[in-house]
């Protein structure tokens, strides 16, 4: 990420509607029995950020491994004021070392479209190996090339994706597709109307892009924009496929036998 931006995410994580939605997402399909993990879960965050997510498992599932990496020393001491008791260590998505097998769930929101699909599928073959038979991957990305925008070259991202790329991603890691659907679909207008000015950033590192987290919306629109989400996701984790929307949300489970 640009210099700056990983205090900016610090914060957008705790306030903003987007980043609460994502974790409102996230806990409902894990409420869900087929998704439910095992007791004392093993659990990992393949790209913690700045540890939101990571705390989101340790307060849900009460994990007896509770682990995370990051590229970013930044963002790890960031992890590690939120989540002391977490395992945490530097690492790639894109050949992630360190082993921590078995795993009962494995997380990856936003992390896959900074390096892109095909630098990210090796690495993502290693995590899937070391989940139990059942185990769950659960991935968000940015979704729509067309979409690309200052924000995205802020934050690095390298590629957006399309539903039918993850599920086949999935797929050739040897996952069952559990869940494919866009995400942020009744608020997609406004996503793409607030881009409108910075669509068609052209793909090279600039210093001085800042992404979409330096603006935080006020507190009644930002209440508005979470009880949106809320309702998506909702439907999402009753089963619902939205059909557009500025994210792909996908859950894929190792096969049993």
């Amino acid at each position: 990420m640009n210099p700056g931006e990983h205090d900016a995410l610090n914060r957008a994580e705790e306030h903003h509607a987007w980043y609460i939605g994502l974790r409102d997402a996230i806990a409902r399909v894990l409420s869900q029995p087929r998704f439910a993990p095992p007791p004392a879960p093993r659990v990992l965050d393949a790209g913690c950020g700045a540890g939101a997510n990571l705390r989101l498992l340790d307060q849900l599932l009460a994990p007896s491994l509770l682990a995370g990496f990051d590229r970013s020393m930044e963002a790890l001491a960031l992890t590690r004021a939120k989540v002391p008791r977490a395992r945490l260590w530097i690492d790639d998505v894109c050949a992630p070392a360190a082993a921590c097998a078995p795993l009962d769930l494995v997380i990856s929101m936003d992390v896959l479209a900074i390096p892109g699909i095909e630098r990210a599928r090796p690495g993502v073959q290693r995590l899937v190996d070391q989940l139990r038979p059942g185990g769950l991957l659960m991935v968000n990305v940015p979704s729509f090339e067309w979409l690309h925008s200052e924000h995205d070259v802020a934050v690095h991202t390298q590629q957006r994706y399309n539903a039918p790329a993850i599920g086949q991603l999935f797929e050739d890691v040897g996952l069952s597709v559990e869940i494919l659907t866009y995400r942020v679909c009744l608020l997609f207008p406004a996503v793409v109307l607030s881009r409108l000015t910075s669509l068609g950033t052209p793909r090279r590192p600039d210093i001085e892009a800042r992404s979409d987290l330096h603006q935080m919306p006020g507190r009644l629109q930002n209440a508005a924009l979470l009880a949106t989400l809320k309702v998506e996701n909702r439907a999402l984790a009753a089963g619902f496929r939205w059909p557009w929307g500025s994210s792909v949300f996908a859950v894929g489970r190792k096969p049993r036998t």
